[in-house]
């Protein structure tokens, strides 16, 4: 049995394990910290029936206008929890978040342009790849901008591929 429940501060010291992944970017903890005092909403949990950590998410609303949107800033499952459905749990409660308290127009996320499991579990989940991002892993991978759009967003402008690289740099709409 997987509870979801809101993250918390002295999870920190003991969700090492879920950032074992190679794939998984990890931050340093001021930077977590940040997200739960600015954005407590979109930080989540998943904890077995022994309170072990199962996988987590974090994210924000940012943007202006039709901009606006949610993103997700790390989403990842333990190996020994992955296909359980936890990571669709994870991101449903954040695209909740976006779309009934944030009020945006989408969700977005980027992802290694290399990790095809990932890739297809985010187009199983409604995203679409919006752009290519040009060296966004330490200038070493592209990334895939990849979008969902909300209820806000009724024509699903924010799901038009942008039909061209970028760089980071680059300022697009």
């Amino acid at each position: 049995m997987t509870t979801i429940r809101r993250f918390e501060a002295n999870d920190l010291f003991n969700f090492t394990d879920v950032n074992l992944d190679h794939l998984t970017e990890t931050y340093h903890n001021g930077f977590y910290l940040q997200y739960l005092a600015i954005w407590p909403d979109m930080c989540a949990l998943g904890e077995s029936i022994n309170k072990d950590i199962m996988g987590y998410i974090f994210g924000k609303s940012e943007g202006e206008g039709k901009m606006w949107h949610g993103h997700v800033t790390a989403v990842t499952v333990s190996p020994e929890y992955r296909r359980l459905g936890l990571a669709r749990q994870l991101m449903q409660l954040l695209e909740g978040v976006s779309e009934n308290i944030a009020n945006a127009y989408f969700v977005d996320l980027y992802v290694r342009s290399s990790n095809n499991v990932a890739i297809r579990m985010y187009q199983n989940f409604g995203y679409i790849v919006f752009r290519r991002v040009l060296g966004y892993y330490s200038g070493e991978e592209d990334g895939l901008d990849m979008r969902k759009s909300l209820a806000r967003d009724v024509e699903k402008k924010s799901m038009i591929p942008l039909g061209r690289d970028v760089t980071d740099e680059d300022d697009y709409g």
